[in-house]
Formats: structure tokens, sequence, C-alpha cells
């Protein structure tokens, strides 16, 4: 429970933040619709629904989550006469009037509970929309990761607002504007990394099934080397894949461990330096097959270890390019395929960081 509740607080939160975001900006309605229609495919996967509010009490391009929800009958229409009426079209006229989006929660007489956030979007509000307990235990959980992501956000919108200002001066010189732009176009990137990975992070929470398979772990641990190699080949770092013939298939989603792969990579390229060697290496385990990726960079201070899991957690390197949630959302997918993740770390004489799991092998396979 605990885990839907702050995951449908999440996408609330998140879809607010998107209509703000783009409001403030000034990126105009074409630019939501498209955001939009991005982020669709992932929050169609939740229980979160969304709709377009019309004036004169009618609706419009409804999902099935927000009709089930809400309990309407067709994707467009009128809205039917329901307790939650009154405060909808209350909550839509203060939008409308204010410009700035609004959130809610409600509980409903026939013991439903409702949460939803609407924001403006050209002439029409979105509506998002969720149907949750409200159970008080959840709270704290939601409120770590919302307060997490809040303080990963506040740079790169410090830096929106910082160059927005700038593009407003008379007179601009091209170069600046330019640059202007771009540093614009890397924190959005940053943030659309953010959301997308607390998204799947909170897909992955709330128990979502993984579409598990016979999995050769050699072919997709080949595949993401392959996608990380000119990364680490630009920053002046060997990468090398290592794998032990006749290795069993395993059972498992194989785009959600090439995603562990990708992730593991990323931080040994990341946090290692010019000249050090990451390897991924593959070999058979009386439990089926474990999987190590390891580099000789400057290595994890112990002190770090036990949280490095942790979302938003980086230790000491607070103003790195990443994220803080790689290493959560690893632990996560290899929770649902029943492994943990194990990581080893030296600091002093040879350095590197070691990072290891087994995955079962699939029944009946040699």
């Amino acid at each position: 429970m605990e885990g839907l509740v702050w995951t449908l607080e999440l996408r609330l939160a998140l879809a607010l933040l998107l209509l703000g975001l783009l409001g403030a900006f000034g990126l105009g309605r074409w630019t939501v619709r498209r955001s939009l229609d991005r982020w669709r495919p992932s929050m169609a996967r939740t229980p979160l629904g969304f709709l377009r509010l019309l004036p004169v009490g009618r609706y419009a391009d409804a999902n099935l989550p927000a009709r089930r929800i809400l309990g309407l009958d067709r994707p467009a229409g009128p809205l039917p006469s329901a307790p939650w009426r009154p405060l909808l079209e209350e909550d839509q006229q203060a939008v409308q009037r204010e410009g700035v989006g609004r959130a809610r929660a409600l509980s409903l007489p026939d013991g439903q509970a409702l949460r939803w956030g609407l924001g403006p979007e050209g002439e029409t509000l979105l509506l998002f929309v969720a149907d949750a307990a409200t159970d008080p235990s959840a709270w704290p959980a939601m409120r770590r990761l919302l307060g997490g992501m809040a303080h990963e956000l506040r740079t790169p919108l410090a830096t929106f607002f910082v160059h927005l200002e700038i593009l407003k001066q008379p007179h601009l010189d091209p170069e600046r504007h330019a640059q202007s732009l771009r540093l614009m176009e890397e924190e959005a990137r940053r943030m659309s990394r953010l959301v997308h990975t607390v998204l799947e992070l909170g897909r992955l929470s709330m128990g979502e099934p993984l579409v598990f398979r016979p999995v050769d772990l050699a072919a997709v641990a080949e595949a993401a080397a392959a996608q990380k190699q000119p990364e680490a080949l630009a920053r002046g770092q060997t990468l090398t894949l290592e794998i032990a013939e006749g290795l069993p298939r395993v059972r498992g989603d194989a785009d959600a461990l090439k995603q562990v792969f990708l992730n593991l990579l990323d931080n040994a390229i990341r946090y290692s330096r010019p000249g050090d060697r990451i390897s991924v290496a593959l070999r058979r385990s009386p439990e089926g097959v474990e999987a190590v990726v390891a580099d000789t960079g400057p290595g994890i201070p112990a002190a770090h270890r036990p949280y490095l899991t942790e979302p938003f957690y980086r230790g000491e390197a607070a103003d790195a390019e990443g994220i803080g949630l790689g290493l959560t959302v690893v632990a996560e997918i290899l929770r649902h395929h029943g492994a943990r993740l194990e990581i080893d770390s030296s600091t002093e004489g040879e350095t590197g960081t070691v990072v290891r799991f087994v995955l079962p092998a699939e029944e009946g396979m040699p």
C-alpha cells in the first residue's frame, strides 16, 4: 500500500510540475501537448488518469483510468452529476482565474479516496486524477522521495530562471544567446532524466510485473557494453568484456537486465578517471550466472557504501552528473529477479570498485 500511495502522489506532483514549468517558461500550447504525448505511455502504465477539462461542464481525451476512476462512460462528453463535481468545478474556476495549478485530496461518501491535480493548457485545463487509499503510513516515504526530487530539481530550475532573465535582455550578443539556450537545454535534459527515472522506479516499486522468459545474459551484457563503449573511449578509459563459455540461460526480463548493466557501466565510467579500466565479466556459479562489473577508479569510501542504493544518495559526489537513482533502480530490478546487489570497493592501494550479482539459471537449462 505504501508504494502505491507515494507513487500516485509522485505522479500527480510530476504532472503538475511539468505543466507549471511549461507555463512559466511560456512554451505554449503545442509544447504542452508534445510533452504530454511523450510522457503518456509511461503514465498510462499506472492507475493515473488524465483528461482535458472544457468549458461548460464538459471534458475530452479521457484515458481509461480517468474514465474508471470518475465513472465516465466515454472519452468525451458532459461531466456526470457526481459528488466530486462541485469541488472539481471550484478548482477549475480557481485555476482559470489565477493561472496556477491546484491539487486536492478528498474522500467520498462511498469510501473512495480521490487525488487530483489541475493545470492550465491554453484555453482548457488538464486534470490528473488517482484513486488511492489515504494510508497515513505512506506519507513519510512519499515525503522523502518528493523532498529528494525537489532538492534535485532546485539547481536546474535556478539555471533556467537565470538564463531566462539573460534572454530577456535587449541587444543580447548572439554568442551569449546561444550559450544560454544550450545551458537551458542541458538542464531540461537533466530534469527529463530525473522524471523518467523516478517514474520507472515508482513503477517497479508498485510491483508491476516484468516480462520473464529465458534470457541469454551474455547477449544482454554485450549489447550494454557496446552501447557504453564510445563514452568510455571518449573519457580515455578501457572497457572490456569477458564471458565464460557454456553459460546457462537465466530467467528474467531482458530489457530490465540490460538497464542493470547500463546503469552499472554508467556509474563506473562517470566516476572513473582517464586511463582507468572497466570490465564486465560473466561466469558460471552454483546458483546460475554471476555478473561482475569492476573498475580501477578511485573507489568508494566505506562510510558511503551502506547507502548507495538509497534514492538520490551520491555521498561526497553531490556535484556529479548523475541524479543518484541509478543504483536504486538496479537494486529494485534485481530484487524482482530474486538477486541481490553486492558492492566492494577500495580507496587505498589498488583502488577500484567491484559490483556483482547472481541470477538463477533457467530451470532445465544445462
